[in-house]
């Protein structure tokens, strides 16, 4: 499995194009072969900021989905929207655990 996380601030004049943009890429990701999950969440502490966390199958559909033009009008459509350039990591994940089966490695009751 991959995550990528994506943090992303925004201009505050520039919010509701950003919400339109990103709910059209969102919409549209979500339909892609391998894409798990694509989640857009706000900072609940700091306005016009965003963490987009996406999971893929495997880094192969993950690179498929920045060959796709759609990919590439959005990045060129941010320009004017972004307070500045988004900070982003993509982590091919070995293993998953649940909370409990954490809990329980911890040594701690859930």
């Amino acid at each position: 499995m991959v995550i990528q996380l994506v943090r992303v601030s925004i201009k505050p004049d520039q919010r509701d194009k950003w919400l339109e943009l990103i709910r059209a890429n969102a919409a549209q990701t979500r339909t892609e072969d391998g894409c798990e999950s694509y989640e857009v969440c706000e900072d609940v502490e700091t306005p016009n900021s965003f963490v987009l966390v996406e999971r893929w199958r495997d880094i192969d559909v993950q690179y498929d989905h920045f060959r796709n033009p759609k990919f590439g009008e959005l990045m060129g459509s941010l320009g004017d929207v972004l307070a500045g350039p988004p900070e982003v990591s993509i982590n091919e994940v070995g293993s998953t655990l649940t909370l409990d089966e954490a809990l329980a490695a911890a040594g701690v009751s859930g």
